[in-house]
């Protein structure tokens, strides 16, 4: 199996997000130590391109999405998103958390106006109907006045969802989005988030624990080793769109690559945990 190199890409553009030699600690009050979360991460990602992280718990994936999304400084290294140094959150880029954090005394279409609502370009401007198309997009449409309470898990994280595109970021960093809903849920959402994603041209990284999910969303797909965190191995998956997992079972390419990183990450939990002990 090809793996592409970590250091070394050739591309025809320049690319949307570039991370090079990016380290991360962080000192321990209590101890006085120095925690190295992760070391010498390189990584590019081109303009409309999905690419999906996997790695063991603790491997640092969140680290790096939250230097490219501002909201932690580099302590090594340069993070570029258009060409430009990250100085700090900014309208081009968009989280999608995990736990929706939705403000549970908005309804659905103020919720998705918070995404927009601090943004300087947006002040003045009726914003209703942006809104209600990043509602639709989501297919919550007719749920404008609903409370998170009165939603299910899978429609709060849509309206996570919208809330990120209403603001029309260039970026969306995704930390493992589809993991707090049942499993039903999740291979809707996840083939809904794939056909918006087609639709809007975004640039994503996803954050995931599915090795299934990986490579059903991801044009790439991005394999961290722990302590510290960095790149192991990347992967294109070369598989046509649309994908479904019942329909990806026959397809010697899927079965190929989900079998290569069951064992390499396998075998970095196992690393992990020796390591520990």
């Amino acid at each position: 199996m090809a793996v592409a190199s970590v250091h070394n890409e050739l591309r025809s553009e320049q690319p949307m997000i570039e991370v090079s030699n990016l380290t991360v600690r962080y000192n321990i009050s209590r101890t006085g130590q120095t925690l190295t979360a992760v070391e010498d991460v390189n990584l590019t990602v081109n303009a409309g391109e999905f690419v999906t992280v996997l790695g063991p718990s603790g491997c640092g994936k969140t680290t790096v999405m939250n230097v490219i999304a501002g909201l932690v400084e580099p302590t090594e290294g340069t993070v570029l998103v258009g060409g430009e140094p990250v100085k700090g959150p900014s309208p081009d880029r968009a989280v999608v958390f995990q736990d929706y954090a939705l403000l549970p005394w908005r309804t659905v279409a103020d919720n998705v106006r918070f995404g927009v609502e601090m943004q300087k370009q947006y002040r003045g401007i009726d914003m209703t109907e942006k809104i209600n198309d990043a509602i639709e997009m989501v297919g919550l449409k007719g749920f404008e006045k609903s409370y998170p309470r009165e939603l299910s898990g899978g429609m709060q994280q849509r309206v996570g969802l919208a809330r990120a595109l209403v603001g029309d970021p260039r970026v969306l960093l995704m930390d493992e989005p589809l993991g707090a809903v049942d499993a039903l849920t999740r291979e809707v959402m996840r083939a809904e988030l794939e056909k918006i994603i087609q639709g809007t041209g975004k640039t994503v990284i996803f954050i995931t624990h599915s090795i299934e999910e990986a490579i059903l969303l991801g044009d790439r797909v991005v394999v961290f080793k722990s302590h510290p965190g960095s790149v192991l191995e990347i992967h294109e998956t070369n598989m046509e769109r649309p994908r479904s997992e019942r329909g990806a079972q026959g397809d010697p390419r899927y079965l190929e690559l989900r079998d290569h990183l069951w064992t390499a990450l396998e075998r970095e939990a196992t690393a992990a945990v020796r390591e520990r002990a």
